[in-house]
């Protein structure tokens, strides 16, 4: 069945255009600034080993300092397209702020012994282990790797659109979707195609036998994935070649799909990224996984429609467009008229 390439040409590989510096730019200058400063440590720090300990220590808190700026003025992370994508980054801001933590003890550790005296002679003294301080720096790490486990579940529990109380993901029940709209995105080097079922019609019965079974209705499109605000979108991650992954920087949402395999996920579409003037704020799909040499062509995005009429007025558009292809390579299809028929002899 012919694919639709949708409103937007498939994207191709384009040389680089090179990086315009802009001193005026945050983002550019400081990074360039920090780079300086570092080299200039290193130089003192090699010229002046005595002052190496108090050299690391403002170069610490230098990238302390920048980390949290940068986190302030929101040039971490992407726009949340929806409520999981702020559960997520509250686990991601947990584990950096446990990172942080233990980063600042060792370093202070180092510093500390750095500032220590040297023996006397010159040589240091064999000091055997203390078996207290492995077992809590042992201890410690592993409790804290166990509560980031079981603290996560439940968001990934609701990225496969189980139960909100479920504790665990315990597999797709389609008696149980809640979707209003299902998707096929199947991953191929280097591009993502996507296979909509028309939600005005009548569900599958079986979403994981129609995503490797399509039906005749079902509208194609290449690297483009639609819906409108509010929806529940059922995913059916698949792949025909290598290991894809299927990320969504504004939804937090990254997912590997396997070969031989169909992955059910749940999309949840709580904002839209069309502007009340009718622009488009960019939203890409990205692969997140090294599938060849031409991965980084890997790319689409993804159009969150303000309500279901402009969606199906979308989905209509395509679905007529794909009819029209059709109705020619049908009449190819068929075998030449017989020049001869209904002559007589």
């Amino acid at each position: 069945m012919p694919l639709d390439p949708g409103n937007s040409p498939v994207p191709k590989a384009t040389e680089s255009a090179g990086f315009a510096l802009d001193w005026s730019a945050p983002e550019h200058a400081l990074p360039l600034i920090i780079t300086g400063m570092a080299f200039v440590i290193w130089l003192c720090a090699f010229r002046f080993r005595k002052a190496w300990a108090a050299i690391v220590g403002i170069n610490t808190a230098a990238v302390a300092a920048y980390t949290a700026w940068s986190a302030r003025n929101g040039h971490w992370l992407p726009e949340k397209a929806n409520d999981l994508a702020g559960e997520v980054d509250g686990l991601f801001n947990m584990v950096m702020v446990l990172i942080t933590v233990f980063f600042i003890l060792t370093q202070c550790v180092l510093i500390y012994a750095m500032l220590q005296k040297s023996p006397e002679g010159g040589r240091a003294k064999p000091v055997h282990g203390n078996h207290t301080l492995e077992l809590v720096w042992t201890l410690i790490p592993g409790a804290l790797l166990v509560y980031i486990a079981i603290a996560q579940l439940p968001t990934w529990a609701k990225m496969k659109g189980q139960n909100a109380g479920a504790l665990l993901p315990s597999g797709y029940e389609v008696a149980s979707d809640p979707a209003d709209l299902l998707v096929t995105v199947t991953g191929k080097q280097w591009e993502w195609r996507m296979r909509y079922a028309d939600p005005s019609g009548n569900k599958p019965e079986d979403p994981i036998q129609w995503a490797s079974t399509p039906a005749t209705a079902d509208v194609h499109v290449v690297n483009e994935l639609h819906a409108w605000k509010g929806a529940k979108v059922r995913l059916m991650l698949r792949t025909t070649d290598v290991i894809h992954s299927f990320f969504l920087p504004q939804f937090r949402f990254k997912q590997d799909m396997l070969p031989g395999k169909t992955i059910p996920a749940l999309l949840h579409t709580d904002k839209t990224n069309i502007n009340p003037d009718g622009t488009e704020r960019s939203w890409e799909i990205a692969c997140a996984e090294l599938c060849g040499g031409n991965h980084y062509r890997m790319r689409g995005r993804v159009v969150i429609h303000p309500d279901r009429e402009s969606f199906m007025t979308w989905l209509n558009e395509r679905k007529s467009g794909q009819s029209a292809r059709k109705e020619p390579l049908a009449s190819a299809d068929k075998p030449p008229a017989n020049p001869m028929a209904g002559k007589q002899e």
